[in-house]
This record gives structure tokens, sequence and C-alpha cells, in this order.
């Protein structure tokens, strides 16, 4: 059977600080918005519900980022995430290699580990890339024909390359 017609996929294994972060994180958010601190006044309720909508905002926004796994398919790369999918036609990719991780990441928006890795994100051998991780140690750097790159975490990322290269020779 020709590889290139087959549909791969690998899961997003999660790193040790990725799951502490998370699972710390949420632990606390819950225990916040259950806690009400302060006394009567207007402004104090008002803070206490503002706080509980940031807390819900930055869980919801760790949900539709979180990847669970990748997949390549003959048409496309999908990034399974919590609560949707990201899809890039293959025809659209210029490259795909894996990715050691030779300097800092600098945030620009998005997580650091709460939910995993996701979000924009610069250094200076990548400039600016989009992040989807639970792990920082088996990475994919995906290029596409517009410049963007997304750097993408799965089990096996020397694999994962090479069948999204695959993929890009028809």
């Amino acid at each position: 059977m020709d590889a290139s017609k087959a549909t791969y996929r690998q899961p997003c294994n999660w790193s040790k600080f990725a799951s502490w972060v998370t699972v710390l994180t949420v632990t606390v958010f819950v225990v916040l918005s259950f806690v009400y601190v302060g006394g009567d006044s207007d402004k104090t309720k008002w803070a206490f519900v503002i706080i509980r909508w940031i807390l819900i905002l930055m869980l919801l926004g760790g949900l539709y980022y979180c990847p669970r796994y990748v997949e390549i398919t003959p048409s496309r790369l999908i990034i399974d995430r919590l609560l949707t999918k990201k899809q890039i036609p293959v025809s659209e990719i210029v490259s795909a290699v894996p990715y050691q991780r030779t300097m800092n990441f600098v945030r620009t928006w998005g997580s650091g580990g709460l939910f995993g890795f996701w979000g924009w994100f610069r250094n200076q051998e990548l400039g600016r890339f989009f992040v989807y991780a639970t792990s920082l140690d088996q990475l994919v750097l995906v290029t596409l024909s517009s410049g963007r790159k997304y750097v993408i975490s799965c089990e096996n990322a020397q694999e994962m390359a090479c069948q999204i290269t695959l993929r890009l020779r028809k």
C-alpha cells in the first residue's frame, strides 16, 4: 500500500511540566471560583465576578488550543485539539522537519504550560511562529507557502516529519 495515500496519526504526549501546571492551575481556578473573599461592597462583588470570568476564559482558551494528536492524510495536516481541529491543506505546506529547540521560545501570546504550550512565540532562529505542543521534546517545524510557521509536538517527530514530507511529493 502506498504510504502517501494512508492516514498517519501520532498522539501529543504531555510533559511532566505541562501536566503539573495544568493540574495545579485548574485546581486553584476551581477553588477560587467557589471562594468568595470580600465584604458587601458593590466593587468587591464586581471584582469577584470579573475574576471568575477571567478564569473561565483562560480555561476555555486552554481547552480550545490544547492538542491531542497530529494526523496527516493525503490532503490535510490535522491538529486535533480538545474542542476543535486545525486543518492545514498539504498543498500549502512547503516543508516539515524535526525541530530541536536550541533557543528559548519567547511567548508573545498564549500558554507556557497550562494545557500545554500553545500560541504565538518567537525566537531569533525562527522569527514568529505558532506552537501546538504538550511537550517540547519531540517537535516538528511545519512551514507554509505563506511563510507562516507551526511548531507541533508529537510522539516521534522524525517519523511525523517523514510522513508529512511523503505527502508533499505528490
